[in-house]
């Protein structure tokens, strides 16, 4: 490395420190907040913000609503996996790989969030409130943080972190999605404003502790590392699934008696999420041991061929797989299998797989295998 380069790379170690440091806390405060003040009957300042654009909605005859309804989808969790599988075996492995393994971080780490603090939706603690069209029927379970925000975060604030100073009209892109997501979250009425918030901060806290984690595994054995990665994984696994079994949840019921929120269906759910975080951590084990899938060694009209293939691969799994393990074992066990299942065989086996046979491996998402673990 040059001595003029040196103080550059200083100064993006030291924002990044800053960036973490600032994420975390901010994170913290309004976690401690929503499980607090943010739940006091009396404290109505978020939703008399969700009431303004409820009314600019009504004035403006619901004018932008349809196309907020269209960009909001971006934040979901299918269509946000489709454009990891996209940029994964279309454009860059390597930045495919970074991506995909937030999001399953992301996943496990929305689930704790939401099962400790148990924040109702903006309808039930102010009927008044109102989604649009097809907005609340998507938005179950509890409010914060905004799962939409997270998924959103991990995928454009990812590439923003990964691509930053490289393209600037791919960065101004990816902010101004990543900004409509997070309105439109507000503008439809299903997420509080801190609900957005700490799903930014959270996820964008952990998009720059994983690019650190990303460089340690560039050096030394990265076989060694993607282990201690997926012991880690399992470590937290085990003791997050004690943690969602054990908790008690508040139970708040309509005026026919029905619970709100079903906390045994959100504990159930939450298992997915493990499936998830458990899933991307060992394809990046997989990968170490099976020549992967390059796109630099790929040549496009293939790329074009196998990534089409892997969207078509991961909607199969992201809707059969969980549906058929449900009728053979219990729910929670069909959550964590399935969602292990979408991850691992998408971007583990899938890219194993379609690897080119003609290269010396894949130069990206770790190729040969390591020889020092």
């Amino acid at each position: 490395m040059s001595q003029e380069k040196l103080p550059e790379v200083f100064v993006s170690i030291r924002a990044e420190n800053i960036g973490i440091i600032v994420t975390v806390l901010l994170t913290l405060v309004i976690t401690v907040l929503s499980m607090t003040v943010f739940q006091d009957p009396d404290f109505h300042t978020d939703l008399d913000y969700l009431m303004a654009l409820q009314n600019f909605r009504e004035f403006s005859h619901n004018i932008f609503t349809s196309f907020i309804l269209f960009v909001t989808e971006f934040g979901g969790g299918k269509l946000t996996l489709l454009m990891v599988v996209l940029i994964y075996f279309g454009f860059s492995t390597r930045l495919g790989t970074f991506l995909v393994q937030v999001n399953g971080y992301g996943e496990m780490m929305n689930g704790i969030l939401k099962l400790t603090v148990c924040a109702f939706r903006p309808w039930v603690r102010d009927e008044l409130i109102i989604p649009p069209g097809d907005a609340k029927v998507s938005a179950t379970g509890y409010s914060f943080p905004s799962g939409h925000s997270t998924n959103a975060t991990t995928l454009f604030g990812g590439i923003i972190v990964k691509t930053w100073g490289r393209c600037r009209i791919l960065l101004a892109a990816s902010l101004a999605m990543l900004l409509l997501v997070l309105f439109s979250r507000n503008y439809l009425g299903v997420h509080t404003p801190q609900d957005v918030f700490i799903g930014l901060m959270s996820s964008l806290a952990l998009v720059l502790v994983m690019n650190r984690v990303f460089r340690w595994l560039d050096h030394g054995s990265k076989t060694r590392k993607a282990w201690i990665l997926f012991l880690v994984s399992v470590a937290v696994s085990v003791v997050s699934a004690l943690y969602f079994e054990l908790k008690s949840y508040p139970e708040l019921t309509d005026a026919a008696g029905k619970l709100v929120v079903n906390p045994a269906k959100m504990v159930l759910n939450s298992y997915k999420g493990i499936g998830y975080y458990l899933g991307v951590s060992a394809a990046l084990v997989f990968l170490q041991y099976f020549r992967g899938y390059d796109t630099g060694n790929t040549p496009a009209l293939r790329r074009l061929g196998v990534t089409i293939a892997g969207m078509l691969l991961l909607l199969l799994l992201y809707i059969i797989v969980p549906h058929v393990f449900s009728q053979i074992m219990p729910h929670r066990y069909a959550n964590l299998i399935g969602g292990f299942s979408v991850m691992f065989i998408t971007f583990g086996v899938f890219p194993a797989l379609t690897a080119s046979r003609d290269n010396g491996g894949s130069s990206e998402n770790g190729g040969t295998p390591s020889r020092e673990a």
